[in-house]
């Protein structure tokens, strides 16, 4: 039970994609699914484990490809997401059986990244927060993130990268240069 999202929802999103049935949606809207905490999602504190919410927030962003109109095309060519570096901020737990909201939408694009923003809302307000940076590529190598947003919406261009997420990338960058010259011993 504990890969209901990839063994069943996946697919099954998959499927109704290629039939039409996703309803489309505009590049910088907000999509929301409704979901529920389930009994292989908690772990001993009864709540949402972190885990759970990562695989959440993949089916998320696949959903949203669905609903830009891209995941069909995305497969049939091959092409991939492939996540770069995730910022999560946990604000409040979403116990047992309790009803939540994960929303993602695209905040804004570089030349490399595409920065898409999930959070996930209960009862209480906000439960969950994350940034997270995605690249796609194909067997040709990376695609523009801004090829990828005309393909939705021609003519589209970025908002402004967010100075928050501006200095998320230089920290990451920072941080994996260290690692590679050995400086985190």
């Amino acid at each position: 039970m504990a890969h209901y999202i990839n063994l069943v929802r996946v697919p099954a999103l998959v499927v109704r994609s290629g039939l039409g049935m996703v309803p489309r949606m505009g590049l910088m809207e907000t999509d929301r699914v409704g979901c529920r905490v389930l009994p292989w999602d908690i772990d001993f504190n009864l709540h949402l484990n972190n885990s759970r919410y990562l695989s959440y927030m993949d089916y998320g962003r696949i959903r949203l490809l669905a609903r830009l109109g891209l995941l069909t095309n995305f497969f049939s060519r091959r092409h991939t997401g492939l996540v770069g570096s995730v910022d999560v901020t946990y604000r409040r737990s979403l116990n047992f059986g309790v009803p939540f909201t994960m929303h993602t939408r695209i905040a804004c694009w570089d030349a490399k990244w595409i920065y898409i923003e999930q959070r996930f809302t209960g009862r209480q307000g906000l439960a969950t927060h994350a940034w997270v940076k995605m690249l796609f590529r194909g067997p040709e190598g990376n695609l523009s993130p801004q090829a990828i947003a005309e393909a939705v919406q021609p003519g589209a261009l970025s908002p402004t990268v967010p100075q928050r997420i501006a200095d998320w990338n230089a920290a990451v960058k920072q941080t994996l240069h260290s690692i590679e010259a050995g400086h985190d011993r």
